[in-house]
């Protein structure tokens, strides 16, 4: 019997791996947004949020203004908080992360298009972004699916990059980077600001059914061979 097991445990785990063998970003995938920083609201009127604590992850944020690098918290950038999983589908999804800027809440969306997979290789991808909208203050929600501002980057395209060698499997870091600029007339009101967007977390899966079928079937396999040994 306990041949048996073992024997059931790896045909189980040749079908996770299976499942897992494809090595390139596909649609079935999600990718979670990290944070971990902690802000404090001050008393000061130049930077009115501060970092009072960082954890050990790579926090996911903006900028504005034309700069990709974090330069004052709230007045130039600002993390985004409470992310959900974003989905490769090109689904709309009315709410991906939060943020305050400049001491008035907001929040990261996607209408119409959504987000999806332009392309994919190994362990690099490019994103169809166009469908992202910037909601901040209670304002119209603000187009940023134009407006690439800097080298190496095209309008409505986000550049992933997962860890070297992954692949981009289940469970591998990626990074995604992406620029933008509100077009102008923007019922926003924000026209012709400039962001860059850093995103930070780990590659998910919603299984597909296939890979359901796949375990079933292995899971059927093994069930026959345990009844044979047991006549035998």
């Amino acid at each position: 019997m306990k041949f048996t097991m073992t024997k059931m445990a790896t045909s189980v785990a040749l079908v996770i791996s299976a499942g897992n063998a494809q090595a390139v970003l596909t649609s079935t995938n999600t990718l979670s947004i990290q944070v971990d920083a902690v802000t404090t609201l001050t008393t000061s009127t130049d930077t009115p949020w501060v970092v009072s604590s960082d954890g050990p992850l790579v926090d996911s944020f903006f900028t504005v203004g034309g700069a990709q690098t974090k330069n004052t918290l709230d007045s130039q950038y600002s993390f985004l908080y409470n992310g959900s999983d974003l989905t490769l589908t090109g689904a709309a999804q009315s709410i991906m992360a939060t943020f305050t800027f400049y001491s008035a809440s907001g929040s990261l969306e996607t209408l119409g298009t959504g987000i999806s997979i332009l392309s994919a290789s190994g362990d690099t991808a490019s994103l169809n972004m166009s469908g992202l909208k910037w909601n901040w203050n209670n304002a119209s929600p603000a187009a940023m699916g134009t407006g690439a501002w800097s080298s190496g980057y095209t309008n409505g395209v986000g550049n992933l990059t997962c860890t070297t060698g992954s692949g981009c499997a289940i469970g591998s870091a990626y990074t995604l980077k992406y620029t933008a600029t509100i077009p102008p007339g923007d019922p926003s009101g924000s026209s012709g600001y400039q962001f860059y967007y850093e995103l930070h977390g780990t590659v998910g899966a919603v299984p597909e059914a296939s890979t359901y079928g796949m375990m079933l079937a292995g899971l059927g396999a093994i069930g026959v061979a345990v009844r044979s040994r047991r006549s035998r």
